[in-house]
């Protein structure tokens, strides 16, 4: 039995789950609001095996599967168990997967975040150059930079659902000027505050976890536009203030397909006439369950795209695909 963190000297947390290796994505995503770090171990059992590659000291037993691979989190506090499960239980059901028991373990500390900014080089995607604020320099002419640094929220624009939200800002930004802006799931704040870089106009942002909140605080202020990005902790549109900017323009919805159907009629209510919606964190297969809840609320597919496993749907209030 591992000691507690208090009486072995450590002040991380390790959890990781044994999954097939075509769950890892959903795994990792789903891991990285309690973590610092997320990295998924090869497949192979012999590579875990040799000298300068160990297995993780949290992994008691041979239980490599074929095909399997160890998604491992590193978080600074030992998640609660039922948000654990929860997020878990997502990914599983996201990918049609055994549910997985996570083995969760104390580990001696180490600068995990420093760790994690060597290995976020600069990216990328569409007109947006994003990076930790440990690069030097100015973002390429013509580009749009945004600081965007690893920290306890989804979002740093490595993963391909944040990939095609801001592919999908990018397009709509060539022919639209929305005037009321709302990133429902903000995590990270990422697509505010690129919406708010792109336009320069007022953005609402919200989010259930007050933690992803106030790391969006902070990235708006660290990239400018505090002023522009308003944000709120919300269950849904619950909170007046999200339903007091109503009606949205452009909404983004970057969350699970189970959460993007359950608040499809919400959407629609808080959407304006022609307005779009860019919704994602949803797997191919989920596709069909979260465009006939929208749907029935009257929006219509304008653009799909896909990246890897994960799909990005653009829907517009009024308008057929």
């Amino acid at each position: 039995m591992s000691a507690p963190a208090e009486e072995s000297g450590a002040s991380f947390w390790r959890v990781a789950v044994a999954v097939p290796a075509r769950a890892a994505v959903a795994f990792e995503t789903v891991l990285e609001p309690f973590a610092v770090a997320v990295s998924t171990w090869d497949p192979d059992p012999s590579s875990a095996r040799t000298p300068g590659k160990p297995a993780p000291a949290s992994w008691a037993g041979d239980i490599w599967l074929a095909e399997s691979c160890i998604v491992e989190a590193i978080c600074e506090t030992k998640p609660a168990a039922p948000a654990l499960a929860d997020a878990l239980a997502a990914a599983a059901e996201a990918t049609s997967v055994p549910l997985p028991e996570p083995r969760i373990s104390p580990v001696e500390a180490r600068d995990w975040i420093a760790e994690t900014q060597r290995s976020f080089p600069p990216i990328d995607i569409g007109r947006y150059h994003l990076r930790g604020s440990h690069v030097e320099g100015p973002p390429p002419a013509g580009s749009i930079g945004i600081i965007m640094d690893a920290a306890a929220a989804f979002g740093t624009g490595e993963h391909e659902t944040t990939r095609g939200c801001l592919l999908a800002l990018d397009r709509l930004a060539r022919s639209t000027r929305p005037r009321r802006i709302l990133d429902m799931g903000c995590g990270s704040g990422i697509l505010a505050v690129a919406a708010a870089l792109t336009w320069r106009r007022p953005v609402v942002a919200a989010d259930i976890d007050d933690t992803a909140c106030a790391v969006a605080e902070t990235n708006a202020r660290i990239n400018r536009v505090g002023g522009l990005v308003k944000i709120h902790v919300s269950d849904g549109y619950k909170n007046p203030a999200v339903r007091a900017g109503a009606p949205y323009d452009l909404v983004f919805a970057n969350i699970l397909a189970r959460p993007l159907t359950r608040q499809a009629p919400a959407l629609a209510t808080h959407l304006a006439p022609g307005g779009a919606a860019i919704l994602s964190g949803l797997l191919w297969g989920q596709e069909p369950q979260v465009l006939a809840a929208h749907r029935l609320q009257g929006l219509s597919l304008v653009r799909r795209l896909r990246l890897g496993d994960w799909s990005t749907l653009v829907v517009r209030r009024g308008q057929a695909a």
